[in-house]
């Protein structure tokens, strides 16, 4: 990190300990009036996180990608959270890869974007309490044509050829599947289909809660149903807001605005933001 990004970093965590911290030392549950949150997202990961060409009375415009709206269910969350912190919001789109990076070099203030805290990102980063409605779950799917289609446990994709995305548990978990070839991993979700129907992988891993979006864009793909207890072990906790180590006021404020979301809105949001994702033209 340059001399110029490492003032700034250290500049923003200032203010926001300014921000947060009332003078007993406590977190105060509002930010200065006027304050404004810059929020990362990948934008390309439905039901949790998309991109739309038109506004709505949903989705937040994107700060870098002009004319274009953030959709989902993390933009649903992240606006009842910064409402309740008394802030305004900034959404930036940003590739899943450059995330967290972007966080800790100060680009954006914050990470909500369908992301699970796995041991590895929490060494990069803190991150809240989760904030997702059901339990994370991830599926295969395959083309309806393929000799997997039938399959009901891991142990069926021996040698089978299962592609993920990079820097997802997505690509983390093929591993589960003993004998699989395993390979290498690419950039953006569209990548991982592209693969399958061009013959070039016979099973891509998705999140469960997306497999229906992904269905309706692409016909010609099935979700291989898991028997009780045969499908992936995810290993970690869920889907959270990260946040910079060092904003631990910041990380207690959003902790606290969570708390607010009653689990009956949360089961609705994304009810809510699923069909909107299968009744939109595009969603990844």
């Amino acid at each position: 990190m340059g001399i110029t990004a490492g003032v700034a970093v250290l500049a923003l965590a200032v203010g926001l300990a300014f921000f947060f911290m009332a003078g007993d030392g406590e977190p105060r549950e509002k930010m200065k009036p006027g304050s404004v949150l810059r929020v990362g997202m990948e934008c390309g990961f439905a039901p949790y996180n998309w991109e739309e060409g038109q506004a709505s009375d949903t989705n937040l415009p994107l700060a870098n990608s002009s004319g274009n709206y953030a959709e989902g269910y993390d933009v649903q969350i992240i606006r009842m959270v910064i409402d309740r912190l008394g802030a305004e919001v900034k959404v930036l789109k940003v590739p899943w890869g450059d995330l967290l990076g972007a966080l800790n070099n100060g680009q954006i203030d914050m990470v909500a974007s369908g992301m699970a805290d796995t041991a590895a990102r929490r060494e990069l980063v803190a991150f809240s309490d989760i904030y997702n409605a059901h339990p994370a779950e991830y599926s295969i799917m395959v083309r309806k044509d393929s000799r997997y289609v039938d399959a009901s446990t891991l142990a069926d994709f021996y040698k089978a050829r299962v592609v993920g995305q990079k820097d997802t548990m997505l690509d983390v978990v093929i591993d589960q599947i003993y004998g699989v070839q395993h390979l290498p991993p690419v950039a953006t979700v569209p990548d991982l289909f592209r693969q399958l129907e061009q013959n070039e992988a016979d099973a891509v891993v998705i999140n469960t809660e997306s497999a229906q979006s992904y269905l309706k864009e692409y016909p010609n793909l099935a979700v291989v149903k898991f028997a009780r207890n045969e499908g992936f072990n995810p290993g970690f906790k869920g889907i959270c807001v990260g946040v910079r180590k060092e904003d631990k006021g910041l990380l207690r404020a959003v902790n606290k605005a969570l708390s607010d979301i009653p689990l009956e809105t949360r089961l609705r949001l994304i009810d809510q933001m699923t069909t909107k994702a299968e009744q939109a033209e595009k969603v990844l």
